[in-house]
């Protein structure tokens, strides 16, 4: 706990010390180490004879992370920003990269909160030009580029195929099955003696959330023919529900044994995240809505 707090420590005297964009994400790291070393000694205090084993600390310390979560969509990032507002924040990446070269993405990332400041503003029109005069980088082959361009590749070639939406509905709805026939095997499975009133809610909020999870995995499958995109809008609700409320539970009934679901629902997540940034990018418009506008 008092490692913890040093590191936290640590994390804000970089912050108020520094204005590089680079301390600020090694203080990232620094902080969520201090605050992960702070808040694994849980079951220490929840407990009156300070047992560091208590069974539900994992689920709680899941708990803690998923309201840090929630908070932080909630707070930041999820309203407009406000014109002067959308001006710092330009300045501020404007500041990594005084004289040039800019990344394109970086450049567009600029251009786009200049176009919510105000026009008229005078650092405004100097930087719409100042970013507008800025020699572009070269791009950067790196391992991380390669495997992403790789990836992106892969991605337009599979969904190319027309049996795609197929096979992605058939393993989806494989998946959402397993993650329900999982959760009816632990049921089965716990004795009916002898398990306390917490433990039983908890095994019915797994239950009712796993059910929950996959409704809305179904609801995007029903989506697919239709909408791509919204299709994988569904499939992310659907494992959001059982990132956030089933593994909870999750851990609370299997503890550590619980990290193996956890790991294939945000691999799955993730994959999804960058399925829809391809679709993005690709232009990619719900059929009803193409031939609309046909």
């Amino acid at each position: 706990m008092l490692w913890g707090g040093l590191l936290m420590l640590l994390a804000l005297m970089l912050l108020f010390a520094f204005l590089d964009r680079s301390v600020q994400h090694l203080a990232a790291v620094i902080a969520g180490l201090g605050f992960g070393t702070f808040i694994d000694e849980i079951g220490k205090f929840v407990t009156a004879d300070n047992n560091y084993f208590y069974r539900p600390a994992i689920a709680l310390i899941y708990c803690v992370f998923v309201i840090a979560f929630l908070l932080a969509r909630t707070l930041i990032g999820r309203s407009r920003l406000s014109e002067s507002e959308a001006l710092a924040n330009a300045l501020d990446l404007l500041a990594e990269t005084p004289g040039g070269p800019i990344e394109p993405d970086d450049r567009s990332r600029i251009q786009q909160l200049l176009e919510l400041a105000d026009p008229k503003a005078p650092l405004a029109v100097f930087a719409k030009q100042y970013v507008a005069d800025l020699p572009v980088a070269a791009e950067r082959t790196g391992l991380l580029g390669t495997v992403r361009r790789q990836l992106a590749d892969g991605y337009e070639g599979l969904m190319a195929n027309p049996l795609a939406d197929r096979v992605l509905s058939v393993a989806v709805i494989a998946y959402a099955a397993l993650a329900v026939l999982a959760v009816a095997l632990v049921t089965i499975e716990s004795p009916a003696g002898g398990v306390s009133q917490t433990s039983s809610f908890a095994m019915i909020m797994q239950i009712a959330s796993t059910i929950a999870g996959a409704a809305l995995v179904g609801r995007g499958v029903l989506n697919l023919p239709s909408s791509r995109m919204a299709a994988y809008h569904w499939f992310m609700r659907g494992l959001l529900v059982w990132i956030l409320v089933t593994q909870v539970f999750v851990f609370d009934n299997s503890q550590l044994a619980g990290l193996g679901g956890l790991a294939v629902d945000l691999v799955a997540y993730g994959s999804l995240r960058f399925a829809v940034a391809r679709e993005a990018v690709a232009g990619r418009l719900p059929r009803e809505a193409t031939s609309s506008r046909a």
